[in-house]
């Protein structure tokens, strides 16, 4: 979360200052759950309506502890089972605080691009994510909570998509609610995560000349069903890759007025619309201001 973490009052005060309301502190595994819990109460003394919590465990997670262990057959499955078991036990003692299940779901690119696996270990990790994210569906179902899916396929596949959609189809027959966070995939599998009543997450990509996969995604995806993000402390705007003076070159909530700005030029549509929808879209979905 560095440098994130370390700014982090400067830059929700820079964010609310500019009309900003909402931010959802996503999580990745148990290595930054009680750091996020400690933020998030921080947080929501001095910005009441403005914080939520999402607890999850991100797919990639996996094959890093896959990796860093050297781990093979069975002994994935205990290692990701073992992580799931954690997860559930923060979840269990800090239930009143959590707003959702997120980042969770399902990566078939970082294995592949990053680690030289044999097929026969991409394969099983593959079904490590699979079963983690299922089990987070049922628990999604069961606290009724949304989720923050991740999904995201190697080059020219909508096979982790289509897995992910297989999922979250079978587990919640239509009622799991929850968005895709920084979806890039195709246009015909948007489709299917909009046919399941799912909202679409959209960040700093649509800024970047390489974004214009994402930019034809916007523009396939109703105003209704829009999130924004800037995924910190991952992917500054575009203005701010370009600054090389710049003293903060990090994903930081305040940026979230440029995407917004992105999106008014490719749809049209006047940035106070744009901003009240997506504000009500977010709090039908994951705005739990009762939490302590």
């Amino acid at each position: 979360m560095s440098p994130l973490k370390e700014n982090i009052q400067e830059d929700i005060y820079e964010f609310t200052s500019n009309n900003g309301k909402h931010i959802l502190i996503q999580t990745t595994d148990i290595t930054d759950y009680q750091d996020s819990l400690d933020m998030y109460t921080t947080l929501k003394k001095k910005y009441p309506k403005v914080v939520n919590l999402a607890l999850g465990i991100h797919p990639s997670r996996i094959e890093d502890g896959v990796a860093k262990n050297n781990l093979e057959g069975i002994e994935i499955f205990k290692y990701a089972q073992k992580q799931y078991e954690l997860f559930k036990e923060f979840f269990d003692k800090n239930k009143e605080y959590i707003s959702a299940i997120g980042e969770c779901g399902i990566d078939y690119y970082s294995m592949d691009q990053y680690f030289n696996f044999s097929k026969e270990t991409k394969e099983e990790i593959k079904e490590a994510q699979r079963r983690i994210f299922t089990k987070l569906c049922k628990l999604s179902l069961k606290e009724n909570l949304p989720m923050s899916i991740h999904a995201r396929d190697i080059k020219d596949s909508d096979k982790c998509v289509k897995d992910t959609l297989k999922i979250l189809a079978k587990e919640g027959n239509g009622l799991i609610r929850g968005s895709f966070h920084s979806y890039t995939g195709s246009i015909k599998m948007l489709y299917q995560i909009l046919d399941l009543g799912l909202y679409v997450g959209f960040n700093a990509i649509i800024t970047y000349p390489s974004g214009e996969n994402v930019r034809e995604i916007l523009k396939n995806t109703p105003l209704e069903r829009i999130l924004f993000e800037t995924d910190g402390p991952f992917l500054p705007t575009q203005s701010v890759r370009k600054k090389k003076n710049a003293t903060k070159r990090y994903g930081r909530p305040v940026l979230v007025k440029e995407i917004i700005e992105k999106v008014v030029e490719i749809k049209g549509i006047e940035y106070e619309k744009i901003e009240s929808i997506t504000d009500i879209n977010y709090i039908t979905l994951f705005g739990k201001e009762d939490k302590p």
